[in-house]
Parts: structure tokens; sequence; C-alpha cells
């Protein structure tokens, strides 16, 4: 089971995705600030598909918005599974409005790295467990030892994470937006 530590409280951004998404079908555009909660949402959620698209839809003249950028930059490393390079990204000064969401953002990267090394892992090197998680090594053995494992010789003995199954409630839901921003990026493009 998940650390104390490690869990963190779930945010609902599901109302954010939709009204934006909404917003953007009925203006035709967002705001440089808009596009940049959307795609904050969307690695929130680990809807990285979501966020490629987006980007394309993304007026040229806002993609130089230094924020926006930023969180397109994060999207791309978790996309190509350069989770060190997301964890920089994500560790640099946001605004206000950003900072919460990429500590969730981060937290969540944490959680499910944690459930694959569970999973996946007999042992792993400490150094190699820090890069994954995006800690120090002080960092990393307080999550060892709050996750109940082992840390010997160097290794972590990690514990397989149990979860219940959760079946596939809400993916047709998400399918139907998908289908509905690619008719409207379709009709955008054309």
């Amino acid at each position: 089971m998940p650390s104390p530590n490690m869990i963190s409280e779930q945010l609902d951004v599901s109302f954010v995705i939709e009204e934006l998404e909404n917003d953007e079908i009925q203006e035709g555009s967002l705001t440089a600030e808009q596009y940049t909660k959307l795609f904050s949402a969307y690695l929130y959620t680990n809807e990285l598909c979501a966020a490629k698209f987006l980007w394309r839809r993304v007026p040229e003249s806002m993609k130089a918005d230094p924020e926006l950028y930023k969180v397109w930059s994060i999207g791309k490393a978790l996309w190509s599974k350069q989770y060190t390079q997301a964890y920089e990204l994500i560790d640099c000064k946001w605004s206000d409005v950003l900072e919460p969401i990429m500590a969730a953002i981060k937290r969540r990267i944490q959680q499910d790295t944690l459930k694959f090394i569970s999973m996946h892992y007999e042992n792993i090197q400490l150094d190699k467990f820090q890069t994954f998680m995006g800690v120090d090594k002080e960092q990393a053995e307080r999550i060892v030892e709050s996750e109940g494992w082992t840390c010997k010789d160097g290794y972590v003995l990690p514990i397989a994470i149990s979860e219940p199954d959760l079946g596939l409630g809400g993916s047709q839901e998400i399918l139907d937006r998908l289908v509905t921003l690619s008719s409207f990026t379709s009709y955008i493009e054309n």
C-alpha cells in the first residue's frame, strides 16, 4: 500500500478540462494562460495524447509564452519517458496559479513510478531509484522507509503495491471528448 507520505489528495481537474475545452470550441481559441491551465490539467491526468493534440491547436503567436512553453516541454519529456528532465522542468519557479498543479503533477508521477517499481523490480539500485523518483538520497531513503520497503547494500527491495481493480469506467467519456476535440482540430486545420 502506498505510504502516507506519497499519497496525495487527488485533484479533480475534470471540470477545468471540460470548461476549457468547451470555451475553446465556442471561442475558437483560448488565452495563453487558459492553454497553460489546460495543458497542466492534461499532464496531471496523464492525458499525454490530448496534450500533444492541444499543442497542435495552440496559435503560433502563443507558443512563445514562457510558462506555456515550459508546460509543453514537460509534456514532451513525459511523452518520451524522460522523467529526469520532466522533474527538472517541474522543479523550477512557477506562477502562483501553476505552483500547486506542478507539485501535484510531480506527486502523481512519483506515485506512478512507485507503483511501477513495486510491480516490476525485485531490487533496484538506490541511486537509480533516486533518479526515477526525482529526489535526493535522503528523500529516497525516507520514501523507502515510509513504503515499508528495505534498503540493503545500496539496493532498494520493494514490496508490490496492490491496488483495487478500477475497471474502465470513464474511458468512454475520455474517448467521447477526444472525438469532439479531434473533430474540432480537423475543422480548424481545414
